[in-house]
C-alpha cells in the first residue's frame, strides 16, 4: 500500500496551497482561500487571547501603556498569517461573500472566550490598520532606509497622497482648506483629462505639471509657475514631529482614532544594524508616547528579542535592545507547524491510524533508537505512538530542521522565492525529484529524511549556498554517482552545515538518514562512506572541530595538497610509537613482596633495527614491542624466542603483534592531517586556520582509532621472556592487565634475590641503628630484617643472614669497594634493594665486625660518631670505602672471654662484639686505673710481692 492511501480522503493533498501569506494580497477570492486554510492551534488561540486582552486594557485606560508587540517564529511558521488576519479583523470594510472577515477568523478560533474577546475589542475600538511588508516594500536605493521613513511613505501611499514629500504637503494643505477637488480638476485640465490618482507618483508628470498648478492655486505663495519645486531638500525633521504628522494623516484618511501598524519581517530588516535598530526603538517610543494607548505597533521577525535563544531561527543579540519597546512578545513555535501540517495535510483515515499504530508497536523502540540525535538541543525530540501516526511519513525532528533550514535560506536570500513550511511539506508529498517517485507514491514503511528536505529545496539551496551546492554535486554527480548512500550522506551533511546548530557527527548523520521504519541502523555503512568522502581527492569533504563538513574552494586546493603529502618512514614510525606509548600508559608495574615497585620500560623495534626507547628508559625490565606483517608472525616469534635466551636479553620482555592495512591507512592519514595543519596554521585567513584546527582534531580522532587497532593487535599477540611464549589474551581481556600479570611473573625471576632483603628501609634507619649503642635496645622498628638475635640472654648480629652473606661475598670477590658502587650493584637485578636498606645492612655488618670502613683516609672498625657520619645518608655513603676485616679481627673465643671478664668486672652484661667491648673498656679503664694506681706503692712499702706485675 502506498503512503497516499493513508491520508484522510476529505483532505485532498493535491489542492492549491499558497506558497506564502503576504500582506499585499487582499482580493476577496484569495482571502477566502487563505482564511479557509488557516489553522489555529491551542497555542495560537492562547496567543490571540493574550494579545487582545492587552490591547483592550491599553485602549480602555489610554495613556502611555505598552503598545509594542513582537511576533517571532521561523520562516513559514505563520507569523504573517497571524498578524494579517488580526489586522484585517479590525477593518470592517473587509468582507468575504458579504460576511465581515472577522467572522471568518472567529470560525477558525477554538475557544468561545477568544472569539468573544476578538468581537468585543474590534467593535469597541474600531481601528485603522496599516500593514507594511518590509521584505517587498522597502524603499529602493543603495542603502536601507530607516523603518520610520519607509512607514511614513507607506502611510502617504495608503492615505492616497503622492510619495513626493513636497507634493504630499501641498495635497494636505489643499484638503485642510477644502480645495482638494479644485486641485483634482486643475490637474485633469492640465493633463488632458487624466486622473491624478494615476500619476501622483509619476516623477516626470509631477515635475512637469505640479509647479504651474501650485502657482495657479496659490499665486501669492508661488509667485511664478516655477516657484514650486518638487525636488527634495534638506530639512531637519524631528522623529516625534514626523510621527505626529503620520498619525494625523492616518486619522484623517480613515476617520478612526485607533491605529494599528503591522510591520512584517522587521527583525530581519533591521538585523544587526545599530542605526536601524535605534530608529525602530525611537519609532516605537514615539508611538507609545504620542499615541496615548490608541496606536499599536506590531512587528514580526524570525528572531526573538533575547540575546541568544536556542529555539530562534536566527539570533541577533543587538535586537535585545528592543526588548523594552516591544514587551508584548508572541512566539510561534515548531510544534504549531507540526499540528498545522497534520490538520491540513497529514491527517489519516481511521484504518490508516490503526495500521501505523501497529507498525509503531512493533518497531517503535527500535526506530526511536535508530533516529536518536545527540547534543541536538531543539532537534532532539522524542516521539510517542500518536505523534508518529500523526506526522508520518515525517518525524518531529524533520519539522524542526525544515523550519531552521527555511530560516537560514531566508536569511541568505531575503525570503525571495521561498515557500512556507506547509507548502514545502505538500510539495514533498506530491512532487517527485531527480527521477524519484513522490513521497505519497512510496510504500508504507518508507520514512522522510534530511535527503528528502534537501531534494525539495534543491533550487533554493543552490541559489543561497552556491558553493556548498557545487561541492555536494561533486559527490553526487561526479565521484559517487553510482552510490546512493554516498549521495545521501553528502546531502545530509550539507543540510546540517547550513543549519549550523546541530553537531554534524557520524551518529547524527546516520540517524537523519534512517529511511525505513523497520530498517536496521546503517551506522557502519555510513562510517565507511564518511571515510570514502574524506579520502576522496576531488570532493572537498572533511572534518573540522569534530564536525563533518564541505570545504570552500580555497580549502579544496589545500585538500588537494594534503592528499599529495609525501609519506616519510621516520614520521610514520613516530606516529606509531606515539600511539604505542599511549596504549602502554601508564607503564605496567607490580609489587614484589608488597614493598618493591617494579615497572617496565617500553621500546619499539622492527626487524633488524635497534630498539627505540619510548618510556621508562632507566627501568631494569624493558618491554620491546614489534609489530610485524601477519605473514611473518611465526618467523618473528621464533626469532624473538631465540633472542630472548641470550644473556643480553635476560631483562627484556618481547611483545609481538600483527600489523593491519587499517593501521597503515590511519598512520598515513594522521601524518597528512598534521603536516597540512603545520603548513597553514599561521595563515591570516580565519577559514584556513579553522580548517587547520579541524585537521588537528581529525588527527587526534584518527590517533584514537590507531591506538585501538594497536591495542587489539597486541592483545592478540604474544609475550616472550627467556624462551617462554605466552599468548597475551590468556592472561587477561585487557592489554595492560595482561601486561601487569605477566610482569609480576617476570619480576620474580629478574629480582629473584630481592627476597633476601624485602624491605624498603627509611632514610634514617641506618643512623638510628648505630646510635642505639646497645643491641638490647634494638626494636623491630629499627631492625625490620631481624638482624639482631638473642641466645641465652646474649644479643648478637646474625652474620649468616642471606643479605649480609651476599654483601660479604661481593666484597670478598672485588676487594675494597666504594659505597656508590655497592649501592648500584645491589640496586640492580637480581637484588633490587634500596640504598637505604643497603646502608642499614652495612651498619649491622660494621657492628658485627664483618667489615671496616675507610673514611677520609682513616680506617673505622667500630661504631662511633665517625662511622655514624659516614653511613648517615646516601650521599655520605657514596664516598666511603668498604672492605672485609682481615686477620686483625679478634676471634669469637677471644671476644667471648673479654665480654665475660668485663661482665664480671662491671656487673653489667657485655655483648661479645668489638664495639661493645671497646665502649665498656674505654669507660671502665680510667676507673680501674684510679682505683688500682696507688697499689704499687702500698705493696712496695709492705714488701709484698706483685709490684712487678703492676
Amino acid at each position: 500500500m502506498t503512503i497516499k492511501k493513508l491520508f484522510d480522503p476529505s483532505k485532498n493533498i493535491n489542492r492549491s496551497i499558497e506558497k506564502v501569506i503576504t500582506y499585499g494580497v487582499s482580493q476577496e477570492a484569495r482571502l477566502k482561500s487563505e482564511i479557509s486554510e488557516y489553522v489555529v492551534t491551542d497555542s495560537i488561540d492562547q496567543q490571540f487571547e493574550n494579545l487582545l486582552l492587552k490591547m483592550e486594557a491599553a485602549m480602555d485606560i489610554g495613556g502611555e501603556n505598552e503598545v509594542g508587540v513582537w511576533v517571532s517564529g521561523f520562516y513559514g511558521s505563520g507569523k504573517s498569517s497571524f498578524t494579517k488576519y488580526l489586522g484585517l479583523a479590525f477593518d470592517d470594510r473587509i468582507t468575504i461573500d458579504g460576511v465581515p472577515l472577522i467572522q471568518h477568523l472567529q470560525d477558525r478560533l477554538k475557544r468561545q472566550q477568544t472569539k468573544s474577546l476578538l468581537s468585543n475589542v474590534a467593535k469597541r475600538f474600531p481601528a485603522a490598520v496599516l500593514m507594511l511588508d518590509l521584505a517587498s516594500e522597502q524603499v529602493a536605493g543603495a542603502t536601507m532606509e530607516e523603518v520610520s521613513t519607509v512607514l511614513f511613505y507607506k502611510v502617504l501611499q495608503w492615505a492616497g497622497y503622492s510619495r513626493n514629500l513636497k507634493v504630499a504637503a501641498l495635497e494636505r494643505r489643499l484638503k485642510k482648506e477644502g480645495r482638494y477637488n479644485e486641485f483634482l480638476d486643475a490637474f485633469k485640465d492640465a493633463a488632458g483629462g487624466e486622473d491624478w490618482n494615476n500619476y501622483r507618483n509619476d516623477e516626470l508628470v509631477v515635475d512637469s505639471l505640479i509647479p504651474e498648478i501650485a502657482h495657479k492655486l496659490y499665486p501669492t505663495l508661488f509667485k511664478t509657475p516655477t516657484s514650486f519645486t518638487t525636488e527634495s531638500s534638506e530639512i531637519v525633521v524631528f522623529e516625534n514631529d514626523r510621527v505626529r504628522e503620520m498619525l494625523e494623516i492616518a486619522r484623517e484618511a480613515s476617520g478612526k482614532e485607533y491605529i494599528i501598524f503591522i510591520i512584517d519581517e522587521v527583525g530581519q530588516y533591521v538585523g544587526p544594524r545599530p542605526n536601524l535598530i535605534l530608529n525602530l526603538d525611537g519609532l516605537a517610543k514615539n508611538l507609545k508616547n504620542i499615541g496615548d494607548g490608541k496606536v499599536w505597533i506590531v512587528g514580526t521577525a524570525q528572531q526573538t528579542l533575547t540575546a541568544d535563544d536556542a529555539k530562534a531561527a536566527l539570533n541577533s543579540p543587538e535586537l535585545f535592545k528592543l526588548n523594552d519597546r516591544f514587551p508584548i512578545q508572541i512566539a510561534l513555535e515548531s510544534n504549531d507547524i507540526k499540528e498545522i501540517c497534520y490538520t491540513r495535510l497529514l491527517g489519516k483515515s481511521s484504518a490508516a491510524e490503526a495500521e501505523l499504530g501497529g507498525l509503531f508497536d512493533q518497531y517503535g523502540q527500535q526506530l526511536r533508537q535508530n533516529t536518536k540525535l545527540v547534543d541536538a538541543r531543539v532537534y532532539g525530540v522524542d516521539f510517542d505512538r500518536k505523534t508518529f501516526v500523526d506526522l508520518y511519513p515525517f518525524l518531529p525532528a524533520h519539522f524542526d530542521i525544515l523550519l531552521h533550514l527555511l530560516g537560514a535560506l531566508a536569511k541568505s536570500t531575503g525570503g525571495i522565492g521561498l515557500r512556507s513550511a506547509i507548502k514545502v511539506v505538500q510539495d514533498i508529498l506530491i512532487d517527485g525529484s531527480e527521477g524519484k517517485p513522490a513521497v505519497a507514491e512510496q510504500a508504507v514503511g518508507w520514512l522522510a529524511t534530511t535527503v528528502t528536505l534537501f531534494d525539495a529545496l534543491d533550487k533554493d539551496i543552490k541559489r543561497a549556498f552556491a558553493s556548498l551546492h557545487a561541492s555536494v554535486e561533486k559527490a553526487t554527480k561526479i565521484r559517487f554517482s553510482h552510490s546512493e548512500l554516498h549521495q545521501n550522506l553528502a546531502k545530509t551533511v550539507a543540510v546540517l552545515q547550513i543549519l549550523g546548530n546541530l553537531p554534524i557527527t557520524r551518529q547524527n548523520v546516520t540517524s537523519l538518514m534512517h529511511a525505513r521504519i523497520a530498517g536496521a541502523s546503517q551506522a557502519d555503512a555510513v562510517a565507511k562512506a564518511v571515510e570514502d568522502l574524506i579520502n576522496d581527492p576531488i570532493v572537498p569533504f572533511g572534518e573540522q572541530d569534530g564536525n563533518l563538513c564541505f570545504f570552500s574552494e580555497k580549502l579544496n586546493d589545500i585538500e588537494q595538497e594534503r592528499s599529495q603529502v609525501a609519506l616519510r618512514g621516520v614520521e610514520l614510525r613516530r606516529i606509531v610509537n606515539e600511539a604505542l606509548t599511549s596504549v602502554y600508559a601508564p607503564l605496567p608495574a607490580t609489587q614484589l613482596h608488597g614493598s618493591y615497585a617494579v615497572s617496565t620500560g617500553l621500546k619499539a623495534q622492527s626487524a633488524g633495527n635497534v630498539p627505540a626507547s619510548l618510556a621508562g628508559e632507566r627501568n631494569q625490565i624493558q618491554t620491546i614491542v614489534e609489530l610485524v606483517d601477519p605473514k611473518e608472525i611465526d618467523n618473528a616469534r621464533t626469532r624473538l624466542t631465540d633472542e630472548s635466551r641470550h644473556n643480553s636479553s635476560k631483562f627484556n620482555i618481547y611483545l609481538v603483534g600483527r600489523t593491519t592495512p587499517e593501521m597503515d591507512e590511519l598512520t598515513a592519514d594522521i601524518h597528512r592531517c598534521r603536516e597540512i595543519a603545520n603548513r597553514y596554521r599561521s595563515d591570516p585567513d580565519q577559514e584556513i586556520r579553522e580548517y587547520c584546527n579541524g585537521q588537528a582534531d581529525r588527527a587526534e580522532h584518527l590517533s584514537t582509532k590507531l591506538r585501538a587497532q594497536i591495542q587489539r593487535s597486541l592483545l592478540q599477540g604474544s609475550f616472550i621472556f627467556r624462551g617462554q611464549v605466552v599468548a597475551v589474551d590468556t592472561l587477561a581481556t585487557e592489554l595492560l592487565d595482561a601486561a601487569r600479570k605477566h610482569l609480576s611473573e617476570v619480576a620474580e625471576q629478574v629480582f629473584d634475590r630481592y627476597a633476601e632483603a624485602p624491605v624498603r628501609a627509611g632514610t634514617e634507619l641506618a643512623e638510628k641503628f648505630l646510635r642505639v649503642g646497645n643491641l638490647s635496645g634494638i626494636t623491630s622498628a629499627l631492625d625490620p630484617l631481624n638482624l639482631v638475635q638473642t641466645q641465652s640472654g646474649r644479643h648478637s648480629i646474625r652474620t649468616d643472614h642471606l643479605a649480609m652473606v651476599s654483601i660479604r661475598d661481593y666484597i670478598d670477590r672485588n676487594g675494597t669497594v666504594d659505597g656508590k658502587r655497592l649501592t648500584d650493584v645491589f640496586a640492580d637485578a637480581p637484588f633490587g634493594w634500596s640504598a637505604d636498606t643497603l646502608r642499614y645492612l652495612v651498619a649491622a655488618m660494621l657492628l658485627a665486625g664483618e667489615i671496616k670502613l675507610k673514611v677520609a683516609g682513616r680506617e673505622v672498625t667500630v661504631n662511633g660518631q665517625q662511622a655514624i657520619d659516614a653511613i648517615k645518608t646516601n650521599n655520605t655513603f657514596k664516598s666511603i670505602g668498604i672492605s672485609l676485616r682481615g686477620g686483625d679481627r679478634p676471634s669469637n673465643d677471644v671476644l667471648a672471654r673479654a665480654a665475660t671478664r668485663l661482665t664480671e668486672l662491671t656487673g653489667d652484661t657485655v655483648v661479645p662484639l668489638e664495639d661493645d667491648i671497646s665502649k665498656v673498656t674505654t669507660k671502665l679503664f680510667p676507673q680501674l686505673q684510679h682505683q688500682y694506681g696507688p697499689l704499687t706503692e702500698k705493696l712496695r712499702g709492705l714488701n709484698l710481692p706483685g709490684v712487678d706485675r703492676l
